[in-house]
């Protein structure tokens, strides 16, 4: 089906059918549910997914090998060049409705691995929900997000875009959907989950694009448990916390992009600390 900036579908959430029977919790809680779009929609929103060179060009990243290229919503909905497709599904995903959908299927594990959650930052289900670089902290209590994500080509050598690490202690939640294309028959790209060894353990900081810091552990401190097959319509999503360690395999060099949209919550302060 041709789409046009204005063509319309109906909006379908990722979690729309979800259930709590599908959380696993090893090594830490999360969902991967397969094909939660219908194939129309996966279609529609596939076909127009904007590439890394496209996303580089319009927020002045260059091309390099295996980097990521963010369109957060903000981007997406002041792009008249965008199907609308792809507007009603970020705006959706930023959204107090797939906030609640969220804590619908996550809330008692969250608290579960954070008790002290609710003494930080307030009733979960009184947040006040807005989105990223749209809504500020002045009026709202959590900021969402609904990204595009490209990580370019592979090319030189293989690689992975990021190893172990935890995701920012201010986010409530991630997730990502995959879009692997068609034609991708690149090896790796898969996502890893890991878990703590014995012992002592340490964060590395390092500086991100968006002015804060990421946290990233070495190799040696954590034990692969698990790998979630990078594939199209596929959407893993989780609360954050000090358990929730996650990498990228390596890529093999490869002309094809690693295609996904991210999902996230981010709080005014962080909800834990990492031991650095």
């Amino acid at each position: 089906m041709p789409l046009t900036p204005t063509t319309t579908l109906a909006v379908e959430s990722l979690l729309g059918r979800a259930t709590k029977a599908d959380i696993r919790r090893d090594p830490f809680p999360h969902v991967v549910l397969r094909d939660p779009l219908s194939p129309a929609l996966y279609e529609a929103l596939a076909t127009t997914m904007p590439t890394a060179e496209y996303i580089g060009t319009r927020i002045g990243k260059p091309l390099t090998s295996n980097e990521r290229y963010n369109y957060m919503s903000e981007h997406i909905l002041r792009d008249d060049d965008m199907p609308q497709v792809w507007k009603d599904f970020v705006t959706y995903h930023a959204s107090p409705a797939f906030y609640r959908e969220f804590l619908d299927l996550f809330r008692e594990d969250l608290i579960a691995a954070l008790p002290d959650t609710e003494n930080r930052c307030g009733p979960l289900r009184s947040l006040r929900v807005g989105r990223r670089n749209h809504d500020t902290f002045d009026t709202h209590d959590i900021l969402m997000d609904c990204t595009a994500v490209i990580n370019s080509a592979v090319t030189g050598r293989p690689s992975s875009y990021r190893g172990p690490h935890v995701d920012k202690p201010y986010k409530l939640f991630g997730g990502l959907f995959y879009m692997k294309r068609p034609d991708d028959d690149a090896t790796g790209g898969h996502l890893e989950l890991y878990k703590y060894r014995d012992g002592a353990h340490r964060f590395t900081t390092s500086p991100s694009e968006y002015g804060d810091n990421r946290f990233d552990i070495d190799p040696k401190y954590v034990e692969e448990v698990g790998t979630i097959t990078y594939d199209s319509n596929v959407l893993v999503m989780y609360p954050i916390n000090p358990l929730a360690l996650h990498g990228v395999s390596v890529r093999s060099v490869t002309p094809h992009e690693r295609r996904f949209v991210a999902l996230v919550g981010d709080l005014q302060h962080p909800l834990f600390d990492l031991a650095l």
